[in-house]
């Protein structure tokens, strides 16, 4: 049983834009502290790849729903946006601990605390794992409700 309907690259493709913009607020917040002496309790908020995910979330499951797309089409999307941002997530952790800047990656608070390769691991479970399938279960709630069609078993 194959879990998505296309290659993973196409996933990726399909959400280049959406990526970039999860690029963008990762550089964002891995600057505000360094170059700009922002608190992590004043900007954490504002630049944040975990209230972005979920809004470009809502703009693919749409795409899919209008694209005649089913819901491991959804599931491809989710992970499409979940692993670059893994990605992203641990190359500010690395560049911060080995490169020795101070950046909201590591705040002391949230989980700056840990070695870096426990860090690191964390995220792979918590952005990877866990943020591809908590994307795919409202991913799946708006493609009911944007009029995907439901894939029938044979």
């Amino acid at each position: 049983m194959k879990l998505f309907n296309k290659p993973f690259g196409e996933y990726l493709q399909s959400a280049k834009v959406g990526i970039g913009l999860l690029l963008a607020v990762s550089v964002i917040r891995f600057t505000l502290k360094p170059m700009f002496g922002i608190p992590y309790e004043q900007g954490t908020h504002f630049a944040s790849v975990s209230i972005l995910m979920p809004i470009l979330m809502l703009f693919y499951a749409v795409q899919v729903a209008r694209s005649g797309g089913t819901y491991r089409d959804v599931l491809g999307m989710a992970a499409a946006l979940a692993l670059p941002t893994l990605l992203f997530i641990d190359l500010g952790i690395a560049i911060d601990d080995f490169g020795g800047i101070d950046t909201y990656y590591t705040d002391l608070a949230h989980g700056g605390n840990l070695n870096a390769g426990l860090h690191m691991l964390g995220h792979v479970f918590g952005t990877g794992i866990i943020s591809t399938l908590v994307l795919w279960g409202i991913g799946s709630l708006i493609y009911v409700f944007a009029g995907g069609r439901k894939k029938v078993m044979a």
